[in-house]
Order: structure tokens, then C-alpha cells, then sequence
């Protein structure tokens, strides 16, 4: 049990200062946590104690958590990756995007906060991107979201 005390120590280190909730998934349920609220996390044999400041405590056997995330609220609401067919090139100037002309396409930043609107000019079409500092972004555009990296 104690060789993974490590890496749930290193994932609440990692936990973006913008975070605001931590989720464990276990096989049975979903718990938010918020971050602000999360007083200690112990081990008791194979369970994960995570206690909160008001004194509610989450346990859950090791073996069941599946998952444990770090996120906050973004203007991002269900996001489903959906390949490169969206996205089709990038370089550090532009960027082209796989969809009809007249459609609005919104680019966030990993933050989940949106950054960039246009709409586009002709199908197939390139937008530019070199205002954009380096980095992760997530494209909206025609019901489809990608996720694309400016180096």
C-alpha cells in the first residue's frame, strides 16, 4: 500500500493552481472533493481515507479507485476529443480547420477559458494563431472539439 503514497502525494503536487476540485472514481461512485475543504489523506491497510475540513471523511479500498482528477468549472462544457479530422494543420502562424465556411470557431486555452472567436471565411480555411502564446488549446468548431498544440 505504501508504494503508492508516492504518486497520490506527487498527483495533489501536480493539481493546477487553477484547480478547484479533486474527483476519485472508484467502481461504485464519483466523489468531488473541493480543494479548499480537503484537511488530510491517510491509509488505513488497503482503504484511502481522504478527510474534509467539516469533517466528513471519503474512504474507498485502493484497489477500487480508478482515477483521481484535478479540475475546475470552464466555459468548456462536455468535451470530446474527436481526432485530427477538425483540425488538419498546425504551424506557430496558422492554424487549418476542417469545416464549412460561416462557421463560428472558438479556441480555449487549458485553463478552459476562451481566448480566440472567429468565424470561418471559406471552407477548409486557415486561421491565424501567431498572437497566441505556446501552448495546450482546445478548438470548437461544427459540434466538434479538438485539442491542438502551438509550439
Amino acid at each position: 500500500m505504501r508504494k503508492f503514497l508516492p504518486f497520490i502525494a506527487a498527483a495533489l503536487l501536480a493539481a493546477p493552481s487553477f484547480a478547484q476540485q479533486m474527483m476519485v472514481e472508484t467502481s461504485n461512485e464519483n466523489s468531488v472533493i473541493e480543494l479548499d475543504a480537503l484537511r488530510r489523506i491517510t491509509f488505513n491497510g488497503s482503504d484511502v481515507n481522504i478527510l474534509q475540513t467539516d469533517g466528513t471523511t471519503f474512504t474507498a479500498p485502493m484497489g477500487d479507485i480508478s482515477r483521481i482528477y484535478f479540475g475546475d468549472f470552464t466555459a468548456i462544457d462536455d468535451v470530446e476529443i474527436t481526432g485530427n479530422d477538425l483540425v488538419t494543420y498546425v504551424s506557430a502562424d496558422e492554424i487549418a480547420v476542417n469545416c464549412p465556411a460561416g462557421e463560428i470557431i472558438n479556441i480555449y486555452n487549458i485553463n478552459g477559458s476562451q481566448i480566440f472567436q472567429v468565424r470561418q471565411q471559406e471552407d477548409c480555411g486557415r486561421i491565424s494563431i501567431a498572437q497566441l502564446p505556446k501552448g495546450i488549446y482546445l478548438l470548437q468548431a461544427a459540434g466538434k472539439t479538438a485539442k491542438f498544440i502551438k509550439r
